[in-house]
């Protein structure tokens, strides 16, 4: 019987040092209210090294695109312009004049279709840019929700806009960067 009861008294201290040693919420409210807290969005852009990392890689996409694409419509600028000239110079004949009308309206057309192209590929990528931010914020401000019970983060802007009600918010925008930024994932996943 002393076994039993030195059992039963060692599973009560074990119990009791696990309550008091186990890491409680940074936020731990009343469990009948939810838990509002706040971030500063133009603040977790600023400061949130992916997005900064993400802008740095689309500008230098941007640059390599518009450098393509004024590389692609040089010979055709320079073949439009040619033709204006010659229709210009008082040699050519009406025939002549309509055939480099007729190429140089080709030439609008083709760098105009390049253009939407090079437009398309930037907006293309700043949407995958935009949905990998959106998917890691998610994903790392979810986890810190969840790690401080709260149940709810909004985003609070100038004008308060997005905090309809609710029990004292709590700035978060800063334990959120932190968590952001200690985050060796950079991708995304």
């Amino acid at each position: 019987m002393n076994k039993a009861v030195i059992v039963v008294i060692g599973v009560w201290l074990v119990a009791i040092t696990y309550l008091q040693l186990k890491p409680t919420p940074k936020f731990s409210g009343d469990l009948d209210s939810p838990t509002i807290a706040y971030v500063h969005g133009d603040s977790l852009h600023s400061g949130m090294d992916l997005i900064r990392t993400l802008e740095e890689t689309l500008a230098v996409n941007v640059a390599q695109i518009d450098s393509l694409l004024k590389a692609e419509a040089a010979p055709l600028q320079q073949e439009a312009q040619e033709l204006i000239e010659y229709a210009n110079s008082g040699v050519a004949t009406e025939d002549e004049i309509q055939i480099a009308q007729t190429r140089v309206y080709e030439i609008e057309s083709i760098l105009q279709q390049m253009q939407a192209q090079a437009e398309n590929n930037v907006l293309n990528q700043e949407q995958i840019m935009q949905d990998t931010v959106s998917a890691f914020l998610t994903k790392i401000m979810g986890e810190f929700a969840e790690e401080n019970n709260i149940d709810l983060i909004l985003n609070w802007g100038l004008s308060g806009e997005g905090v309809l009600y609710g029990t004292t918010p709590y700035n978060v925008t800063n334990e959120i960067l932190d968590q952001l930024n200690s985050t060796n994932d950079t991708s995304g996943e």
